[in-house]
C-alpha cells in the first residue's frame, strides 16, 4: 500500500513532486487547471517531460488527476453536459500524457430525474470521453456521499455505470468519508465487512 495526499501543482506539475517529497509521500493527486472553471490551459510539453523526469527520480506513483467540480453529466442541459464531456476528455489526455493512472471525478446530480432516467446519457458521454482521449489512463467514477440527487452514492448505480460502459479504463474511487454520509458503515469492523 502507498500513502498519499492531494498536493498542489501551481506554478508546474513538476511542483507537485517536490510538494510530495516534502510531506513524503509516496502518491499523489493533483487537479490539472482549477477545479472549478471550465477552462482547461494546454500543458506544454516541457511540463509534461518535467513531470515525467521530476516523478521518475524519485519513484513516485500512482499519479490520479482529480477532474472539475463542475463535471455534470447527468444534466439535462446540453450546453453543461457538452462542458462536461470536454473537460473530462481534456482532463484524460493529460493524465494520458504525464502518465498519471486516470482521472477522478464526481458523477454529479440527476437533477431529480432519477438515476434510471440519466444512465443512458451517463454512458454515452462516459463513452465519449474514452473515444475522444485513448491511452492507458483510467476514468474513475468517485462515489457520491448520497446528498440530494447523486449519481453513484450506492455500489449499485456504480456497478450499473461499469458493466453498461463496459470498458476496462473505467474504475472506481472508494471515498471513505462519502460511502460513510451515504449510510455504508464502516466504522466498525463487522460494518466494513459488511460494505465490502
Amino acid at each position: 500500500m502507498k500513502i498519499g495526499a492531494h498536493v498542489s501543482a501551481a506554478g508546474g506539475l513538476w511542483k507537485a513532486v517536490e510538494r510530495a517529497v516534502d510531506i513524503g509521500a509516496e502518491a499523489i493527486q493533483i487537479f490539472a487547471t482549477s477545479p472549478r472553471a471550465w477552462a482547461f490551459r494546454e500543458v506544454p510539453d516541457q511540463d509534461v517531460d518535467a513531470f515525467r523526469k521530476a516523478a521518475a527520480e524519485v519513484g513516485l506513483g500512482p499519479t490520479v488527476i482529480h477532474g472539475s467540480y463542475l463535471t455534470a453529466l447527468g444534466s439535462p442541459i446540453d450546453d453543461l453536459l457538452t462542458k462536461s464531456v470536454r473537460s473530462l476528455t481534456e482532463h484524460l489526455r493529460i493524465a494520458n500524457r504525464i502518465g498519471a493512472l486516470g482521472v477522478i471525478f464526481h458523477p454529479g446530480s440527476h437533477r431529480g430525474r432519477g438515476f434510471d432516467a440519466i444512465l443512458g446519457q451517463f454512458v454515452d458521454s462516459v463513452n465519449q470521453v474514452l473515444d475522444a482521449a485513448p491511452g492507458d489512463a483510467l476514468l474513475i467514477l468517485e462515489t457520491s456521499a448520497g446528498s440530494g440527487d447523486h449519481i453513484g452514492s450506492t455500489f449499485g448505480e456504480l456497478g450499473r455505470i461499469i458493466r453498461a460502459v463496459d470498458n476496462p479504463r473505467v474504475a472506481v474511487c472508494v471515498d471513505t468519508q462519502h460511502i460513510w454520509a451515504a449510510g455504508y458503515d464502516i466504522a466498525s469492523p463487522e460494518g466494513l465487512d459488511d460494505t465490502v
